[in-house]
């Protein structure tokens, strides 16, 4: 699994057993909490199994939703190089198997083999910046553009489809920082327009490429 992880997919074998031993596997039933923003703790979350909700409350009490993270994501990288709070909580959306590093099994791992420091820190970086991407499309992009950026950040292909995993318009409203009322307005739009459709397990397929001027 770790292999799978960008952090860790070009170690080499020794290195990767290493951590191995130094992690410890949690399974986490639907709804439980992982994490609470705003907490002090030092641990990596990587999904084995299961998906994750990444979520942000505002200082008016308002959510929303950051990411959707499964198997092969992980969570809470920045916590193995500084003591800080967390930035957002974490939430198993359905029955969860994750690994969990320490910081103080990190920074054995980066004594041990020091050379892997900066790239990892590289790839932390080029989380960074998609999240800047994130939080500035969110005061930049109108309601319909978040909601086209969200769609397609989500979606994963399948044979020659685009498929967005299940989402509620309720999830969808909380990432785009929009109402339920106005996601249920734009996809009938999409939808009018040929632009997505709905398959049998209510996941969102996309059937062309999305309006440019969004």
């Amino acid at each position: 699994m770790l292999r799978e992880i960008p952090l860790f997919q070009d170690l080499p074998d020794e290195q990767i057993d290493f951590l191995l031993k130094q992690s410890h596997k949690f399974t986490y039933q639907r709804d439980s909490i992982l994490l609470n923003q705003g907490e002090l703790s030092n641990s990596l979350f990587i999904v084995i199994k299961g998906r994750l909700k990444v979520y942000a409350n505002g200082s008016e009490g308002r959510q929303t939703l950051l990411a959707w993270l499964g198997p092969g994501d992980f969570v809470g990288e920045l916590s193995l190089l500084d003591d800080g709070p967390r930035s957002a909580s974490v939430k198993a959306a359905e029955e969860t198997q994750t690994l969990l590093l320490t910081q103080e099994a990190f920074l054995r791992f980066v004594d041990t083999y020091p050379e892997n420091l900066l790239p990892m820190l590289r790839i932390m970086a080029k989380r960074l910046r998609a999240l800047d991407e994130t939080v500035c499309s969110l005061s930049t992009l109108d309601v319909y553009g978040r909601i086209a950026r969200i769609l397609l950040q989500e979606a994963a292909s399948e044979g020659d489809q685009l498929v967005i995993p299940r989402m509620t318009h309720q999830e969808i409203a909380e990432m785009a920082g929009s109402s339920r009322e106005m996601v249920t307005r734009i996809l009938k739009d999409l939808r009018l327009g040929g632009y997505i459709r709905i398959d049998g397990r209510r996941r969102i397929v996309l059937e062309k490429k999305l309006p440019a001027n969004w």
